[in-house]
């Protein structure tokens, strides 16, 4: 009973990753993958970050996702007071026993405008446009047909799956909107809203049969307030809606800054967050003049505790932000983006 148990729920994590988006704790580490209307929001000319995360190692062979992203931000040294972004991600993710791969490549465009002569509101707009690729291992997968009844499967049964395609390729679209307040550095707060496969692509295998991708619907808050001298506070809060599936995700760094100025910054961030009824998710983040690497390991608490050994994933990302191009207009009072941007 128990090891029927333990593939039930193996089985479950199974369905339920390949009917949702890619996951990630470290939503804010690249916050264009959340909302394509970051993209190129950050001070600097161009923006480069790469992620890798693993997951449930205890519990079956682990999911690991790979991703990395490449970001410009166009025209503001011309036009100070609007920014064109243009950013190019790609994501590899694999889960399971059988291999079951998923590929993306996606261009992101987005439009940034100063709101007032202060230069403290931001509002923004952006899309993605995505071609996804699924794949996975037909001589790894088992069937119903295949349980030989008394101690498991046997592969060398026919499985009967007529129709069944190992691949597809899907088109997909995103939108998102984005709204900033930052009066002074280490001092903003922003809010976003963005909706991912609009589209709705088919995501079955199988030929004449039709299985429709939910939308997924992200939302995100956060901002940075200062303690005392050095020190500061960076909360943030996600939301995600896809079909009958939500996530609400709830935390904060804290902050001591050793160096604040731009081009010498060094700062220490450690810091938590609570994925509701699902993990508590230390992290650590070190920022270092354009260089940031975060951290950070999913304490699982769910009733999946029992066969995780609370041992949910880990994930490392690092980005680097530089300039290529030379100031044409010099501002009286600079554009401060969100504390989790360059």
């Amino acid at each position: 009973m128990k090891t029927l148990t333990i593939l039930a729920i193996v089985l479950t994590i199974g369905i339920k990753t390949y009917a949702q988006d890619e996951h990630s704790s470290q939503f804010y580490a690249i916050p264009s993958k959340t909302n394509p209307a970051f993209t190129g929001f950050f001070n600097n000319d161009y923006f480069i970050a790469a992620s890798y995360r693993t997951q449930w190692n205890t519990v079956t062979v682990p999911y690991q996702t790979v991703g990395a992203s490449l970001e410009m931000s166009l025209l503001k040294n011309k036009h100070p007071n609007s920014f064109i972004g243009v950013g190019l991600e790609i994501m590899h993710d694999q889960a399971g026993t059988t291999n079951f791969q998923t590929n993306q490549i996606s261009l992101n465009l987005s439009y940034l405008q100063v709101l007032d002569v202060n230069r403290s509101h931001i509002i923004g707009v952006g899309f993605q446009n995505g071609m996804m690729m699924k794949s996975f291992d037909f001589s790894k997968a088992t069937f119903g047909n295949q349980f030989n009844g008394f101690d498991g499967f046997n592969q060398g049964m026919s499985p009967n799956e007529n129709g069944l395609n190992t691949k597809q390729i899907d088109y997909n679209i995103g939108i998102g909107g984005v709204y900033s307040y930052a009066p002074a550095a280490h001092k903003n707060l922003y809010a976003g809203f963005s909706a991912f496969n609009i589209t709705r692509p088919n995501i079955s295998f199988y030929d004449g049969t039709e299985i429709r991708q939910n939308v997924r619907y992200v939302a995100t808050l956060g901002g940075e307030v200062g303690i005392k001298g050095s020190w500061s506070m960076l909360p943030s809060i996600l939301f995600q809606s896809q079909g009958n599936n939500r996530e609400i995700v709830v935390g904060s760094f804290v902050k001591y800054s050793l160096i604040r100025n731009r081009k010498e910054r060094l700062a220490f961030n450690v810091g938590a967050w609570y994925r509701v009824k699902d993990a508590i998710i230390p992290a650590i983040k070190l920022e270092y003049k354009n260089i940031n690497v975060t951290a950070n390991f999913d304490i699982n608490v769910s009733k999946l505790t029992k066969v995780s050994k609370a041992i949910g994933s880990a994930e490392i990302s690092i980005s680097y932000s530089g300039n290529l191009f030379k100031e044409h207009v010099k501002p009286n009072k600079p554009v401060h983006c969100p504390s989790f941007i360059f």
